[in-house]
């Protein structure tokens, strides 16, 4: 996967660019805001900071947004014309955050006519961060079928993403399976041309562009996958597809956004994945790449050093 860096300085105007290039490789950054007429917010894991343009003058115009906007719709295509009615795009694997006025279309479908603001959440693959969860997250050497819980930020896409080449590759002791990707956003792949530049291991298959109920119902009917793996659990239909391959036998990895075990638990469409104990364990995220706790079917504690 290429650095960020590389990704994104040359897609973003030319003053934001150079003073990305200029922050260390390794530099935590999370997130770059960028305001029409406003300086620039990089928000890193410990700490924000306003950078402006020269002689204090704002980074970014009405016209550098429109600009941004227009190369961001040659890398997505698909996103543009799908996404932006619910806020965000998905470029490099990242989702692009948009502000602004938004409008209906004459076809009755939401778009934005004017962006006033551009949130880009930097992703990064963190090869074997779901190691130390192992001990807690398999019996006889399989996965066990678990939910990543967490507010937004927390990297619950990124441990799901490592879950997923753990076992498609078979490491650290888990047998390796077929393992089926149901990336709606191109978040877990990381690309929209069908490509797949993070690492989600050798038997692994992805379906993309179309809803993660939808990829995940194909998936299973055509697939053959032992491992279905789902970021963002956010409808009814999400919950269903889960239930749908639980029920066949197939082990489910997936992600949704919730504080606690309880506060995740009380979200309608949520609640009765809970009670048909669907999930083997609850992984509880409560900061970048912090483990809370994680939970047991019933949701118990696990009592185990992670």
């Amino acid at each position: 996967m290429e650095h960020w860096k590389e990704q994104w300085c040359a897609l973003l105007p030319p003053n934001v660019g150079e003073v990305l290039k200029r922050l260390d490789d390794d530099a935590p950054l999370l997130e770059i805001r960028l305001r029409r007429d406003a300086p620039m917010e990089l928000v890193f894991d410990r700490a924000d900071r306003i950078v402006y343009g020269n002689n204090a003058a704002p980074m970014t115009s009405g016209d550098d947004l429109r600009e941004l906007c227009a190369r961001l719709q040659e890398f997505s295509a698909y996103a543009w014309e799908n996404e932006r009615r619910d806020g965000f795009l998905t470029v490099h694997g990242c989702r692009v955050g948009l502000s602004g006025r938004m409008v209906r279309t004459e076809r009755g479908v939401l778009g934005f006519s004017n962006v006033s603001g551009v949130n880009i959440r930097i992703v990064r693959e963190v090869i074997d961060c779901a190691k130390p969860l192992l001990p807690m997250l398999s019996d006889g050497g399989g996965l066990l079928s678990a939910l990543l819980i967490s507010p937004p930020g927390c990297g619950k896409t990124t441990l799901l993403r490592d879950l997923v080449r753990i076992a498609s590759d078979g490491r650290h002791g888990i047998k390796a399976k077929r393992v089926g990707v149901a990336d709606e956003r191109f978040e877990l792949c990381g690309a929209s041309d069908g490509s797949i530049p993070f690492d989600l291991g050798t038997r692994t298959d992805v379906l993309s562009g179309i809803t993660k109920s939808d990829a995940a119902l194909r998936i299973v009917a055509t697939l053959s996958p032992q491992v279905l793996a789902m970021d963002e659990l956010n409808t009814v239909a999400d919950a269903a597809a889960v239930t749908e391959a639980a029920g066949k036998g197939v082990t489910v990895l997936a992600t949704a956004p919730g504080r606690s075990w309880e506060s995740a638990r009380k979200r309608p469409f949520l609640r009765r994945l809970f009670q048909d104990r669907i999930f083997d364990r609850y992984v509880i995220l409560s900061g970048i790449g912090t483990c809370a706790e994680v939970l047991d079917a019933d949701g118990r504690r696990i009592d185990r050093t992670v």
